[in-house]
């Protein structure tokens, strides 16, 4: 954890130990009036939402004292009060201490039929159209599938294709330049490769063969020397990073991207991959829910947005929405946690 994750995560404890119990009740309602109206919040109006038994003048003397800890910002002399990103960590951070049995996000993945593509692009866009947010994909999804078999099949006079097929069935096709071998020996080096890569990752299958063929070096078993050229090239890397996208078109509904520069740099920092593995690399961890909000994000272009991303244990990568800081949280959040479990699962 950097230096500053770490004054920012310590500065939060101070603030939550400084907040009364009306104090956070207050806050929270003004969070939520935001949050629905994209407008400053009033004083009445956050009283009625609170519920608390107490008058609007009294409601404002704690939206007062919540400036002076620079949780909430006044626009205008005459305005009502907006929460600052230090409101929102500290609303989150209550969400995620409250979070309540998951639920279901509505849209289906739809049928994949064991295409791990289809499937990541179907979550990107399920979570778009739940969220009201821009879903997103981002990683090497293949990586991490666990072998069951592998094939190799000739498709051209110099091309052979493996066939990498998943314990969960997941289809993963690699073609390569190969002219030397036989039909059969194609089908005995899937036989011995399956075997032998039997139960591994992506990753793991690379280092058995890798191992494998020290160990075979002073032999002269040319089947064994075939086996291992094929398995060098199906189970080669896939350079490539993959990103997908939800629907972009859901952001325009929001009164931040009315500034169609705005939604520019946003969507720019999403395909741009290299400054997207940047942007995620502090949210992504297996089986956690991350959030950054803001300042937190140390990415040009997003300054006012949120993530909210999930790892995805043995799919590699993670699944996540990026959308204005003003968000609804309490969906967005289950939402997140739902698809990543239904995704890592798909890939066990």
């Amino acid at each position: 954890m950097s230096a500053q994750t770490t004054r920012r995560t310590g500065r939060a404890s101070d603030l939550e130990a400084a907040l009364t119990p009306r104090l956070r009740d207050v806050l929270l309602a003004v969070v939520e009036e935001y949050i629905e109206t994209a407008r400053p919040v009033a004083s009445r109006s956050a009283a009625v939402r609170s519920g608390l038994a107490v008058s609007s003048a009294t409601v404002r003397s704690a939206m007062a004292d919540l400036a002076q800890l620079e949780l909430l910002t006044q626009p205008h002399t005459s305005a009502g009060r907006v929460p600052t990103e230090a409101a929102f960590r500290l609303y989150v951070q209550h969400l995620i201490s409250h979070a309540e049995s998951v639920q279901a996000v509505g849209p289906a993945l739809g049928e994949a039929g064991g295409d791990a593509e289809a499937l990541l692009r179907g979550a990107a866009h399920a979570l778009s159209h739940a969220t009201g947010q821009l879903g997103f994909f981002v990683g090497q999804a293949a990586e991490q599938l666990v072998i069951a078999r592998i094939r190799f099949v000739r498709v051209a006079s110099e091309a052979v294709m493996a066939v990498l097929i998943s314990t969960g069935g997941v289809v993963q096709t690699r073609v390569f330049h190969e002219r030397g071998c036989s039909g059969r020996t194609l089908e005995t080096a899937s036989e011995r490769l399956s075997e032998l890569v039997n139960g591994l990752t992506l990753r793991q299958a690379r280092a058995r063969v890798a191992s494998a063929v020290e160990l075979e070096r002073e032999r002269s078993d040319e089947m064994w020397r075939r086996v291992f050229s094929l398995g060098r090239e199906g189970l080669a890397h896939a350079d490539q990073t993959e990103v997908y996208l939800g629907d972009a078109q859901v952001l325009l509904d929001q009164p931040e991207f009315e500034d169609v520069e705005q939604l520019r740099q946003v969507h720019a920092a999403l395909t741009e991959k290299e400054r997207l593995l940047r942007l995620l690399e502090r949210t992504l961890e297996a089986d956690v829910i991350g959030v950054a909000i803001g300042a937190d994000l140390h990415t040009l272009g997003v300054e006012r947005c949120a993530v909210i991303s999930a790892g995805l244990g043995a799919a590699g990568g993670g699944i996540g929405v990026i959308g204005p800081v003003r968000m609804r949280y309490d969906r967005v959040i289950p939402a997140v946690r739902d698809v990543s479990r239904r995704v890592s699962h798909y890939f066990c």
